[in-house]
């Protein structure tokens, strides 16, 4: 089961869209209806594409156009914990995981485990790129500076999450002498919480971290967009260990996204589902929950 997951692009088109081709095939791109401009809003979303790319090795997965298109995390699961950060060397890389643009312009679903880990991405895109702003923020900046102000909230701003990256951070002795290594997203009793929320009057963006003994650095991104409705925010927490599931929207037309998750994401490798994601059963939306975690979610049209 694991070897025929590992690097399996899943994808289901709705709202009346062809579904493409998974695995090793070439993926076939939805049609647009009509090449709409550059910040034209649609009333439901004639185009809503549904992504999952999951390794234990850095990788990543072309998922089309940025152009009349938005894509932004439905779910992100597994193990946090930054690669080499098991290694007393001067330097290491990130865990991350999530939806960004490549050097072509297309998106692309991308993770970056630690050796012997796993990491999962959940992606939906729309068919609007209406007003699209991304922007992100990190737990120094929060320290510094407080909540991120990404603009007024006028009633159809829309915004989620696009990417969460969680660095480690040197623990020195008194002699300046690194003795090991401190991360984020690994404290049940304390987590760390990455959301982009609307507070009545602005969208925020907030990398939170818990009350740890030892430092942690990680990052957030977030991209927000104009829709026509705002169906509703939930938030649920599954208790751990255990799972959750709490409906969402069934709207046609409409689609959802993770606008925030907080908890300790230390998975079992190969359990891809210890995760935040957001499923769907025709037109049922549903955000499920995993040993701990709290997750929040939107949805519009």
């Amino acid at each position: 089961m694991l070897t025929n997951f590992i690097k399996a692009l899943s994808l289901s088109a709705m709202v009346a869209v062809p579904l493409a081709a998974c695995g090793g095939m070439e993926e076939q791109q939805p049609e647009l209806q009509d090449e709409t401009a550059i910040g034209q809003r649609e009333d439901a979303f004639s185009g809503n594409w549904n992504y999952s790319w999951g390794d234990t090795q850095t990788s990543s997965v072309d998922i089309g156009t940025s152009v009349n298109r938005t894509c932004f995390l439905s779910g992100i699961g597994g193990h946090m914990r930054p690669v080499g950060a098991f290694l007393y060397s001067g330097g290491t890389y990130p865990a991350m995981a999530g939806v960004r643009k490549n050097a072509s312009g297309n998106y692309e679903l991308f993770v970056q485990p630690a050796a012997g880990k796993h990491l999962i991405a959940f992606a939906r895109c729309v068919n609007t790129s209406a007003n699209r702003l991304e922007v992100d923020w990190s737990t120094g900046q929060q320290a510094t500076s407080g909540d991120k102000v990404i603009g007024p909230a006028n009633g159809t701003r829309q915004c989620f999450l696009q990417q969460v990256k969680n660095l480690a951070v040197d623990i020195k002795d008194s002699s300046g002498d690194i003795t090991g290594y401190g991360w984020a997203f690994d404290d049940q009793a304390n987590p760390d919480e990455a959301r982009v929320f609307n507070d009545g009057s602005y969208w925020k963006l907030v990398a939170k971290p818990g009350t740890h003994s030892y430092p942690v650095n990680y990052h957030v991104t977030a991209v927000c967009l104009d829709a026509t409705q705002d169906l509703g925010n939930w938030n649920w927490k599954a208790g751990n260990p255990g799972t959750a599931q709490i409906n969402l929207t069934n709207t046609a037309g409409a689609t959802c996204g993770v606008t925030g998750v907080r908890g300790s994401f230390q998975a079992t490798l190969g359990d891809w589902a210890d995760a935040v994601s957001i499923s769907t059963t025709g037109s049922q939306f549903q955000l499920d929950l995993a040993n701990g975690k709290r997750g929040w979610a939107g949805c519009m049209q």
